[in-house]
This record gives C-alpha cells, sequence and structure tokens, in this order.
C-alpha cells in the first residue's frame, strides 16, 4: 500500500531515494504465520484399513505434505484458497486416480445459490497463456454436471459485450464435458463465510504507518551521516590580508606559490582554529532525531498486536523472555481460540473433500480429520495439574493431547489398552515439557 504524505514535496524526495521498493519491514506477515505454523495435520483416517491405504495413496500422488500447508497458508493470508478434486482416467474410463489441486482465489472463485448460500452454484477458474500478441485468457466453468471451458484471444475488454468468448477445443477435448458427480468439485477452506477475511486485516493500517516512519526515518539516515552544513559570510570583514591555502604539487593550478609557500588557515590539528576570512560564523542543521521515529514505531507494533489479537511477545519476543508457562499459555489463550476455530472449520472442508475423492474411486467412508493439538503442556510445573487432573478422572487420552502427543500415537496406545495388550507405562511429563 503506498504511503500518503501532506506534502507532495515530500513524497517526491521520498520517490528519489526508492525507499517504496523496501519489503523487509513487513510485520502484518506475524498473524498469518503464526496462526499457519500452529495448523499441523496429523491424520486423515477412516475406519476401514484398506480405505486408509487409498487416502494415504491419495496423499502421496497429490504431494498433500507439501501442498496443504500451502493451502493453509494461503486461505490465512488472502481470507480463503481452495481444493480442486478430479479423476483421473485410463482409455476405459476407469478411475485410477483422483488430483487434489490447490488453487487461490487469484485465479479461482466458487459462487453460491442466491436463494441457500450454503450451496454451491458453480466455480471458475482463469488464467491467461502467452503474452502481446499471442495473449489468450482461458476461463473454465465448473457446475454439479458439466466443465465449459472457453478462451479469448487478447484482452478481455471491459465492457463484456464487446467480448469474444469461444469454447476451447484445442487440446482435442470438448469445450463442454458433461460428468455424474452431482456437485461442484471445488471444495472452499475460508476463515469466515462467505469468502473469508485475511488474518492480517487490521493489521493493514498500522503496517501503513509502520512503512511511512521507516521510510521517512531512512531518508534522514545521510544526513545523520553527513550532516548539510552552513556559512554566513560578514559584509564588513577585511579580506585584504593573506588568504594562505593548501598547496599541490601535482595541482597547482589551485594556487598558491611554492617559493613563497604561506601557511594554510585550515590546520586540523588539535587545538588549531581556523581562519575563515569573509565568513561570520559556521554551522550545520541538526538532522531529525532517531527518536521520533522508533519510539512510535514500538507503538505502532503494539497496536498491531493489539487489533490482530496476536500476543505481543510475537512481534517482539523480548516481551515473553520473562514469562512463566502459565502466563504464556494465559496470553496466548485467544490464539488458541482462534486456531481451534480454524481447525474446525478447515476440517469439515477437509473431510468432504476426501469423502468426495472416495466417491470418485466409488467408495463410501466417513473420514476423519485429525489436527495436532493446540493447547500442550510445556512447563514441568503443571505436572501436578495434569496428575490432578488424572486423579478427578480425566481420560488419558485427554491427558496425553495436553501434553502434546500426536493423536495417532494416542490412538494406537489407547487401542492397545483396551485390546488387553501390555503397555508401557504413560509417562505424564510428555515430550513438550520443558526441563
Amino acid at each position: 500500500m503506498d504511503e500518503v504524505y501532506s506534502s507532495p514535496q515530500v513524497a517526491r524526495m521520498l520517490a528519489k531515494f526508492g525507499l517504496h521498493d523496501l519489503e523487509v519491514f513487513n510485520f502484518s506477515h506475524i498473524p498469518v504465520d503464526v496462526v499457519a505454523d500452529k495448523l499441523h495435520l496429523n491424520q486423515v483416517t477412516t475406519e476401514d484399513e484398506s480405505i486408509d491405504l487409498l487416502l494415504d495413496e491419495l496423499r502421496d500422488y497429490n504431494d498433500l505434505d507439501e501442498e496443504f500447508p500451502i493451502l493453509l497458508r494461503n486461505t490465512c493470508k488472502f481470507g480463503d484458497a481452495y481444493l480442486f478434486v478430479w479423476p483421473v482416467a485410463d482409455e476405459n474410463g476407469t478411475v485410477t486416480n483422483v488430483k487434489m489441486r490447490c488453487k487461490d482465489p487469484l485465479t479461482t472463485r466458487l459462487f453460491y445459490s442466491d436463494e441457500d448460500p450454503m450451496v454451491k452454484s458453480f466455480a471458475i477458474q482463469s488464467w491467461e497463456e502467452g503474452a502481446k500478441a499471442t495473449l489468450t485468457v482461458r476461463a473454465n466453468l465448473y457446475y454439479a454436471d458439466r466443465v465449459e471451458r472457453y478462451e479469448h484471444k487478447g484482452k478481455v475488454p471491459q465492457d463484456p459485450k464487446r467480448a469474444k468468448w469461444a469454447l476451447y477445443e484445442a487440446d482435442g477435448l470438448p469445450g463442454i464435458m458433461p460428468h455424474d458427480f452431482g456437485q461442484v468439485p471445488f471444495f472452499h477452506y475460508r476463515t469466515t463465510r462467505q469468502y473469508g477475511t485475511p488474518e492480517h486485516l487490521n493489521a493493514y493500517g498500522p503496517q501503513s504507518g509502520i512503512n511511512k516512519l521507516i521510510t521517512s526515518h531512512l531518508a534522514t539516515v545521510d544526513y545523520q551521516s553527513f550532516p548539510q552544513r552552513y556559512a554566513l559570510t560578514d559584509p564588513t570583514a577585511d579580506r585584504s590580508g593573506s588568504q594562505g591555502n593548501d598547496w599541490d604539487e601535482e595541482h597547482p593550478e589551485d594556487g598558491g606559490d611554492p617559493e613563497r609557500a604561506v601557511q594554510s588557515q585550515l590546520d586540523s590539528s588539535p587545538a588549531a582554529m581556523w581562519d575563515l576570512s569573509g565568513y561570520k560564523s559556521v554551522g550545520q542543521f541538526q538532522a531529525a532525531d532517531p527518536d521520533a521515529f522508533m519510539k512510535p514505531l514500538d507503538r505502532y507494533i503494539k497496536a498491531m498486536a493489539q487489533v490482530t489479537q496476536i500476543p505481543m511477545h510475537a512481534f517482539d519476543d523480548r516481551a515473553g523472555d520473562a514469562m512463566t508457562g502459565a502466563s504464556r499459555r494465559e496470553a496466548n489463550e485467544t490464539l488458541y481460540d482462534r486456531v481451534e476455530s480454524r481447525q474446525r472449520t478447515f476440517g469439515a472442508t477437509h473431510k468432504r473433500a476426501f469423502e468426495f475423492a472416495l466417491f470418485l474411486y466409488d467408495e463410501e467412508a466417513d473420514v476423519s480429520v485429525k489436527w495436532k493439538p493446540v493447547r500442550k503442556i510445556e512447563d514441568s510445573d503443571a505436572i501436578p495439574l495434569i496428575q490432578m487432573k488424572r486423579d478427578l478422572g480425566v481420560p488419558d487420552d485427554v491427558l496425553l493431547a495436553e501434553i502434546g502427543y500426536d493423536s495417532a500415537d494416542i490412538d494406537t496406545w489407547m487401542s492397545e489398552r483396551s485390546a488387553d495388550i501390555p503397555a508401557e507405562p504413560i509417562d505424564v511429563k510428555g515430550p513438550a515439557v520443558a526441563e
């Protein structure tokens, strides 16, 4: 976002320095990163081991271990993102695999029914191929019963009546491709309905203030290193005396006679006095005080933490150095609530996407999506609390999740117990406890 300055002269000066091109002072990415970094998907499973193997194949075929974190980060950054699910068939039409591709809202958008906003009407994906004379704009429309593929030669005019769209069939496939899926094959990950909002939306204002402070401060750095100086002339000064100067044999034209060398009046020796004939006084202009920029900068960063409801120690960890484990957990409470909310909404969408992928395989199962616990015990002071909860009857699987064990390990231990298989004693300290 461009900074706004009250003086056009100041704006031109900053543009001359090229300071608008700086991108290294971005604090607004922190709310996105903090939420996205805590969204760890542990498992996508069913109660059928054979289908679980099929889900594992889907994950490997589509590199979801790498792609899904990108999808979640884009959702936090843009407010929403999409997962496209489509079958891969052989020559006989038999589904051999299923594509699951992440799409961002810069190229893709899902539209909903006006009558029922929970019903998907259609999705559009549009992109450009080539450039200038060879530019072609592609657009695919996905409905519950067909796909329509279009192309437009050259840039699309703003007036839709002047646009010249045509069915795209250059790859040998029909422009309109019917299917019997019964739903639009796009799944919408979003922070809120209908199209979500970026996690750092409220950070835009403070970031604009930070941008202005940083660029203004950097524009004054040269003047702090090399201050501008001035000299006031005295029209009544007597200039009839010797005006000695430094003589250099390599530059004799600069003045001075080596046979009659006069002592330079500009002596840099300690305690020496410079005789500047004709000048009344000299001085230098004071550069802007750095505190005028740096102190407000800290306040804007604090404001960003407040308006985004992200703990201050995420922006400046010095604020968390003296915090105990309990106080840090309390400070993170709003962050935990937000991440758990994202887990519920993203998990519901992920469940529908995988169940649709199984449908394309002609399989049916109830998919369970499990996330890494957000709230976990990270300090030894809380161990007595864990033991007290266990004495009160809190199930061991809940306690192990609080400590920080993965849900897959917890399920294995619980199943071993239920099957009366001897299991090793549970260490309530857990892997995440600080010594």
